[in-house]
């Protein structure tokens, strides 16, 4: 049985919350949203299974290699396209992938077949189609599509912030902070310490978008390049966790 995701864990919130089910799968696991599987997550010290995978048919990935070069078909799983850890600027390509994923009627993913049956062509296809039409393509959150300023003095709870979902919320709970304006108040910058210190987990550029994201009411994957620069050297300046101190406790 694989073990639960470590580093590679933040890639879990940008699903669609409560939208998508995970099943482990070749020591890794693989997501679903409804019948279709769209993404796989490996961590292993073997660097042919460790990064992601997305499942892309194969008449439609030459489409997908042109939008984003840094994939290529698995070495093992060729219908499937890889994304190693090491890759440069992997914590910015897989979001922009998701993206694509979760798109209506997005080429991307992959419906397994029955075992022990042919597939029917057309019957998939219109499976697929339902499917495709039915996915959460992270529809923006109360307030969106007005000024930040309006949008924060309106919120009240951390959900209502863009980015920040009800998981978001919990965790924030977590750290004492319960809500929007206790966050607004406190920044994104003692906020994302108080995570850290809370769980290394958190030490992360992606969570630091998107709270930066949540107090400028954008998306995190759209923050400017200042604050995205902003944010991975803020990150960097906090110490990683002693494994020597963590051992001894």
């Amino acid at each position: 049985m694989a073990k639960e995701p470590g580093e590679l864990k933040w890639i879990e919130e940008l699903l669609p919350e409560e939208g998508y089910r995970r099943k482990s799968m070749f020591g890794g696991f693989a997501y679903y949203i409804d019948d279709k599987i769209v993404l796989l997550i490996f961590e292993s010290d073997d660097k042919r299974w460790n990064g992601t995978m997305f499942p892309v048919e194969r008449e439609f990935q030459p489409q997908a290699l042109k939008k984003f070069p840094e994939l290529s078909p698995h070495v093992i799983l060729p219908k499937w396209l890889y994304l190693p850890l090491h890759t440069e600027g992997f914590d910015e390509i897989v979001p922009d992938i998701l993206r694509e994923v979760l798109r209506p009627r997005s080429f991307w993913g992959s419906i397994p077949k029955p075992k022990g049956k042919k597939g029917n062509s057309r019957k998939r296809k219109n499976v697929e189609d339902e499917i495709s039409t039915k996915i959460d393509t992270r529809k923006p959150r109360l307030f969106s599509d007005e000024p930040a300023e309006d949008a924060l003095k309106k919120a009240k709870k951390i959900s209502d912030l863009k980015n920040l979902g009800e998981v978001t919320e919990k965790q924030f709970a977590k750290i004492g902070i319960t809500t929007a304006q206790q966050f607004i108040k406190l920044g994104w910058k003692k906020t994302m310490k108080k995570l850290i210190e809370y769980n290394p987990k958190y030490r992360h550029s992606l969570y630091a978008y998107a709270l930066i994201g949540a107090l400028t009411n954008t998306e995190f994957t759209h923050i400017s390049d200042e604050e995205k620069a902003e944010a991975k050297a803020f990150i960097k300046s906090i110490p990683k966790p002693d494994a020597k101190k963590k051992k001894s406790k």
